[in-house]
């Protein structure tokens, strides 16, 4: 099988260290993006409409490779990008994302729980989901919680972005002791309950980083005078299947307990 090389011009500080250990085999593709594996490390190469995360790699003329094929990818140029440090005094304000949304949420995943809205995914959830709220709120974590962990299709489970917002928020609010203290309970959990792809994506997000687009929407959220909210929200669309509002649904969560 051939080799194929590729040069990355902006990568993540996940990705960057994954890289940084020379050829990688690819364990997944899709359309714009491909996953390389490096252990237990992993990271996501793909072009420039998959937007900036800890795991991606930005490259120029992308082309898919197989699966099963090995790939090199240099960064010895590329920009690196993490986001901006959260003060830990952002106080997100959703009644103008309430009113940005008008109603409309996502149909699937965990997106339509913004609004307090239902589908048959999210009446599954429901013990694990207000298992997560009690906990918020200073009581005991549950065991109906571990129902998320690789809850819902895809390579990263509504359940997993939804914790994975979780995470973030919690650091972007102040709280990093809740975020080690849950990340310290759910670490040893996503073995064999979910793919290893998704757990390197909530490592990063125990450490505070997610892809760019929930970057975005939590500045503007916290803005003293939040912008208009669609071009933000709009980016979410591109975020997997729907792992940017599962993730924002997370996000949310925490953000009514700062109220």
């Amino acid at each position: 099988m051939p080799h194929y090389r590729f040069t990355a011009e902006v990568v993540g500080r996940r990705a960057r260290v994954a890289l940084a250990a020379g050829e990688g085999e690819v364990c997944a593709v899709f359309r714009r993006s491909f996953y390389l594996r490096f252990g237990k490390n992993y990271a996501c190469i793909g072009d420039v409409s998959l937007g900036r995360g800890p795991l991606n790699a930005l490259v120029s003329q992308f082309k898919e490779p197989p699966l099963g094929a090995v790939v090199d990818v240099s960064t010895e140029n590329a920009q690196l990008w993490q986001p901006v440090p959260p003060s830990g005094a952002a106080r997100p304000n959703l009644d103008a994302l309430r009113t940005c949304l008008d109603g409309h949420v996502p149909q699937e995943g965990l997106g339509c729980t913004i609004l307090g809205v239902h589908n048959a995914l999210s009446v599954h959830a429901q013990p694990a989901l207000e298992a997560i709220d009690r906990w918020l709120a200073g009581n005991a974590l549950g065991n109906e919680a571990a129902q998320l962990i690789g809850l819902g299709p895809g390579l990263t489970p509504s359940g997993d972005d939804y914790l994975g917002g979780v995470l973030v928020a919690l650091r972007w609010l102040g709280r990093g002791a809740q975020a080690d203290s849950l990340w310290r309970w759910l670490e040893p959990r996503l073995a064999g309950q979910t793919s290893a792809i998704s757990a390197a994506h909530l490592a990063a997000a125990a450490s505070g980083q997610i892809h760019e687009a929930l970057h975005e929407v939590l500045e503007n959220l916290a803005a003293w005078q939040p912008p208009d909210l669609h071009p933000s929200l709009a980016k979410l669309e591109t975020v997997g299947h729907s792992s940017g509002w599962d993730a924002l649904a997370g996000i949310v969560a925490v953000a009514r307990t700062a109220q």
